[in-house]
């Protein structure tokens, strides 16, 4: 993989991040049951991707890159990340068949299974991995029968859904994209916060349209508080295509996925 792309791409994230913030857009409340379906639409329209990327984990100031990943992603029940080394050589699989999370390290010659403790050692704390997988894809995690919902937008086709469930609550901002079938609401920010503290604020950038889809080539997602981020730039990206769910398994005796 090419590791250029990648790298102009998070100097211009950092160059973004340090404009000053523009004051927040007047909302004004509409009905939230249109933003909601479309939202559920677009999560069930897509069934998976098979991509390459490059990856940037920084966790308090200690700062982690792949330049050459391949990620599998199965609606919302399968992932693989396999990032690999200058020659090829495999150096971290991760893989969840929609039960448990299964990874595989170089310094390890067996398959451990990591738990939460493991996965917030990887990804951060409070990104379980469902709200991993929704987020790889542009989306976010279904919204429970529950939930209380609310909406309103401003000028510039920009709207807010509001998910409040118990001590969370999810903030969805919303902007219209042009396809080829007309201009389509697609999330541009997806932030969870429980008990008034925020999870994790995930960004989706560089939204093109990719099989029908609008695909976020960029993802970013973050916690500032906790001087946390995750940076996925998408290198080569195939979306709604045939995927072989053996990939969600891994094995002791696995040499690692081709």
């Amino acid at each position: 993989m090419k590791t250029f792309p990648f790298l102009v791409f998070v100097v211009l994230s950092l160059l973004f991040a340090c404009l000053p913030k523009q004051p927040p857009i007047p909302l004004t409340e509409v009905p939230a049951g249109p933003l909601l379906q479309v939202l559920d639409e677009r999560r069930q329209s897509f069934a998976g991707l098979k991509a390459g990327a490059g990856i940037e984990v920084v966790r308090k100031g200690r700062k982690r890159s792949f330049d050459n990943v391949g990620i599998v992603l199965a609606s919302q029940d399968g992932l693989r990340i396999e990032a690999y080394g200058p020659l090829g050589q495999s150096l971290l699989v991760l893989a969840w068949n929609g039960t448990e999370v299964l990874l595989r390290l170089p310094e390890r010659d067996r398959v451990v299974r990591p738990g939460a403790a493991g996965l917030e050692r990887l990804f951060g704390a409070g990104l379980d991995v469902q709200e991993l997988c929704a987020a790889l894809a542009g989306n976010i995690p279904p919204v429970p029968a529950s939930a209380v919902v609310s909406a309103a937008c401003g000028r510039g086709d920009i709207c807010e859904v509001t998910i409040r469930q118990g001590d969370l609550v999810r903030r969805v901002q919303v902007v219209s994209h042009p396809s080829a079938s007309g201009s389509v609401p697609t999330p541009v920010i997806s932030e969870l916060y429980r008990s008034g503290k925020l999870v994790y604020r995930a960004r989706f950038e560089q939204v093109a349209e990719i099989a029908h889809y609008l695909m976020p080539r960029a993802v970013i997602i973050e916690n500032p508080e906790k001087k946390f981020s995750l940076t996925v730039g998408y290198t080569d990206v195939d979306v709604n295509v045939s995927i072989d769910r053996s990939l969600f398994s891994l094995s002791d005796e696995e040499p690692g996925a081709p």
